[in-house]
């Protein structure tokens, strides 16, 4: 199920224009990276990847992302 996921997540970025009027498909992936819940081993790993999606974060700006994580 996670693909229904951040293919929903990437729609709301892309729709809130958060990442600019008309982001690239690296910025958009940067965004959803940049705002995921760290699991297990800082950073990416194998067993979690980047984290667990937040798209109420990606969604936000980014001094309030920031907040809360």
């Amino acid at each position: 199920m996670a693909t229904p996921h951040v293919s929903a997540a990437a729609a709301l970025v892309i729709a809130t224009g958060i990442v600019g009027r008309r982001p690239s498909p690296d910025a958009v992936e940067k965004r959803l990276e940049s705002t995921a819940r760290d699991l297990g081993t800082p950073g990416y790993d194998s067993r979690y990847g980047y984290g667990l999606l937040n798209a109420a974060a990606a969604t936000q700006p980014p001094a309030a992302a920031k907040r809360r994580k």
